[in-house]
This record gives C-alpha cells, sequence and structure tokens, in this order.
C-alpha cells in the first residue's frame, strides 16, 4: 500500500510534533532567586540594603525564611503584605 506525498507530509508533521512535544514535556522549569525577588520589589519602588537581605534569606532554605523575609519587607521596609508575600515567594522557588 502505497501512501501519498501527501499523507506522507502529514505522518512526518505529527512525528515531528510530538517529538517536540515530548521534549517540552520533559525540559526542567524555570526556577526563580533572590534575584528575581529584589526585582520585583525595585521595580515597585522599593530597593534597599534591607530588601536584599530580606529576599537573601527568603531564599536561603532555612526554617521560617518565609516568614522572616515577609517580616523584613513588611515592618522594615514598609512593602504591602501582599507584594512581600510574592516577592518571598520568588526567591524561595
Amino acid at each position: 500500500m502505497k501512501r501519498t506525498p501527501r499523507a506522507r507530509l502529514a505522518a512526518v508533521a505529527v512525528a515531528a510534533l510530538a517529538a517536540a512535544g515530548g521534549t517540552l514535556a520533559i525540559a526542567p522549569s524555570a526556577h526563580a532567586a533572590p534575584s528575581d525577588c529584589t526585582a520585583l520589589l525595585a521595580a515597585s519602588g522599593y530597593s534597599s540594603t534591607d530588601t536584599n537581605l530580606a529576599c537573601t534569606i527568603g531564599g536561603s532554605g532555612l526554617p521560617a525564611d518565609q516568614l522572616l523575609c515577609r517580616l523584613i519587607l513588611q515592618n522594615v521596609s514598609s512593602v504591602p503584605p501582599a507584594l512581600a508575600q510574592t516577592a518571598c515567594t520568588l526567591a524561595k522557588l
């Protein structure tokens, strides 16, 4: 049974899409870092040694790092709670 050129092209296209999809499915996800935390805060107008310290602590992996990050941002740098939460989460990812 012979395939037409159109059928062959369709089979090749499907195989290529399947291969590309498989590659995308196993690719590692992007990771955020303390620098993403500080960049978000700087873009929102909060940039200081305190915010850098908070983001570094937030990404440290230490016990209560997220809590300490939020406390420093909110109580020392006057960052709004929602922004502090987002920034500290970025530092941890």
